[in-house]
């Protein structure tokens, strides 16, 4: 009778041990298929992440601040973003008659911040006159300083000083008649509104004006 209980005592611990030894393994096979599951669901996701597109605006021409945007001035393209998707102008953000508040360039994407409406722009387009000829650099879109030399008598003119900084070019025309012949053109420049009187007071003093692009400046 002793030895049959303990052949039984042995037989129930060897039960035990593999007991034990099966819900380790069971534990062990469990965590390694949630790694791997959580590893390929991570993998998914940035997959997706990396080659999902979004549609959103490009420019079809520069856009000067104070613009009134049409559809015309904008191409809906599907470019791979990322997280940084709700930076850009998409179809569903745009509404007609916004306004342009910083210059885009032609063929960049629409930056959100660079449109909004009527209220939200503090600058004004003024058109000036220059005899002398452009900078090769200063185009359509780009900034510059406005330099104005101070009429002392007839030809004679002052130190240059600057009277605008970072205006932008919105639009240039050949100047005619004698400015023409000297190199002349008409500029449309897009000045913040608290300047606008010191430009024109500049013009109807005769001062001569200069245009000089602002290198890594923009407004």
């Amino acid at each position: 009778m002793d030895n049959f209980l303990e052949h039984l005592n042995a037989f129930e611990k060897i039960l035990l041990m593999t007991h034990t030894k099966t819900r380790r393994l069971d534990m062990r096979l469990f965590i390694g298929l949630a790694l791997v599951v959580g590893a390929a669901l991570g993998g998914f996701a940035l997959v997706t992440a990396t080659e999902s597109t979004t549609a959103v605006y490009v420019a079809s021409k520069t856009l000067t601040p104070g613009h009134v945007l049409d559809k015309n001035d904008l191409v809906l393209t599907d470019v791979k973003l990322g997280s940084s998707g709700t930076s850009y102008l998409t179809a569903n953000a745009f509404t007609p008659g916004s306004v342009v508040t910083k210059a885009v360039g032609a063929g960049e994407l629409v930056p959100v911040s660079a449109v909004g409406t009527a209220k939200h722009v503090a600058t004004t387009n003024v058109v000036v006159q220059l005899d002398v000829p452009l900078a090769s650099e200063a185009v359509v879109g780009s900034s510059v300083d406005v330099w104005a030399s101070m009429a002392v008598g007839q030809g004679v003119f002052g130190p240059p000083s600057v009277i605008i900084s970072g205006a932008q070019i919105a639009h240039i025309t050949e100047a005619t008649g004698l400015a023409a012949s000297n190199g002349g053109v008409r500029v449309e420049l897009v000045v913040p509104q608290n300047k606008v009187a010191a430009l024109l007071e500049s013009q109807a003093n005769g001062d001569a004006l200069s245009l000089v692009p602002t290198r890594g400046k923009s407004s």
